[in-house]
């Protein structure tokens, strides 16, 4: 039952585990050497209170001063007075922003707060970033290419980790309880590997995930942001005499290869003629996650685009998340119908 468009059938998706060639020998070296980078720095924060006409909610607006000082524009949805409360980061798709509250207000109404954060250079935020190479292809995928230290998604994943410890620290505006991780596209494959990155993340919900089994995705992909990459080798090197080197690159960066280290519960969705983040890197990702308490949900119709059944879905993963139940205490969920349709 189901359909796919240029992927492999249901059945094997299923079981699609693939091993992770692509990844760095020094991965864990290298991430753990960004984070001692990063231990040192302090985040500059500037928030004000936007008036809003919602009475049971907050919106407080900021600015927050990454590592190398770039201004990401930010925004902080909570319930009115709340002193504590559990948290959602949300992060946005490639090419969007950290958007208007009221796409929030249905987690908030759970009683979450939300914070969401331009990805630099996207939404309305700059990018102080240095990069060595420029590229004859539009978007960001390419800036830094050469050089996984300053790549332009090293700098991104910099800018989380600084963003993640900045909400538990003492100068956020509350007190998380629970912290959770969210997006869908860019902002799925983000939410993973903050997920991995972090290793203490209380739940995970990433739809159709980006930047996830690069290997798999720039055979298959048809459009959207992986044709940079493809179109990369085209115009600049039709020989791919570069390949390994982007490859070793994408591989610090891949959101499959934080995924082993994903403990918490965790929600994925992926629509069966997605041909922007193809079903089989979604399934690579849910497939390499080890939390026994982990789902992925399937459309068999769906594209790359917003789905509203999912949302219930992720409304119900979530009120769950406030009671402390696995998705096997679910009603009428079991462990064996995980990947039931």
């Amino acid at each position: 039952m189901g359909r796919q468009v240029g992927d492999f059938p249901l059945e094997k998706l299923r079981d699609y585990r693939p091993a992770l060639g692509n990844k760095p020998h020094d991965f864990d070296a290298f991430w753990s050497e960004q984070k001692n980078k990063l231990k040192n720095k302090h985040s500059q924060v500037e928030t004000g209170l936007r008036k809003y006409p919602v009475p049971s909610i907050e919106v407080l607006d900021i600015v927050f001063k990454s590592w190398d000082d770039t201004p990401l524009n930010g925004m902080l949805i909570k319930p009115k007075s709340a002193l504590e409360c559990p948290v959602i980061v949300c992060f946005p798709g490639y090419t969007g922003s950290c958007g208007l509250p009221v796409d929030y207000l249905k987690w908030v109404s759970l009683g979450f707060a939300v914070y969401t954060f331009d990805v630099r250079g996207q939404g309305l935020s700059p990018d102080y970033g240095k990069y060595q190479n420029g590229s004859r292809i539009p978007g960001w995928m390419l800036l830094g290419i050469y050089d996984p230290e300053n790549y332009y998604f090293t700098n991104v994943y910099r800018d989380i980790l600084m963003q993640i410890k900045w909400i538990r620290s003492e100068e956020s505006p509350f007190t998380p309880t629970k912290l959770g991780v969210m997006g869908s596209s860019q902002g799925g494959g983000l939410a993973l590997s903050a997920a991995g990155l972090d290793g203490e993340m209380d739940f995970v919900l990433a739809d159709w995930p980006f930047l996830t089994h690069f290997e798999r995705a720039l055979d298959v992909a048809l459009s959207g942001p992986y044709m940079e990459i493809v179109n990369y080798f085209k115009w600049n090197d039709p020989q791919y005499n570069t390949y390994d080197q982007v490859a070793e690159t994408l591989g610090y960066i891949d959101s499959v290869h934080f995924c082993e280290s994903i403990n918490c519960s965790t929600l994925m969705a992926a629509g069966l003629e997605d041909a922007i983040t193809p079903p089989s890197t979604a399934f690579a990702a849910f497939n390499h996650i080890q939390s026994v308490n982990k789902k992925i949900e399937i459309y068999p119709q769906f594209t790359h685009e917003l789905n509203p059944f999912h949302d219930e879905k992720k409304l119900e993963f979530l009120s769950r998340q406030l009671e402390n139940k696995p998705h096997d205490e679910i009603p009428g969920i079991t462990k064996q119908h995980l990947f039931d349709l």
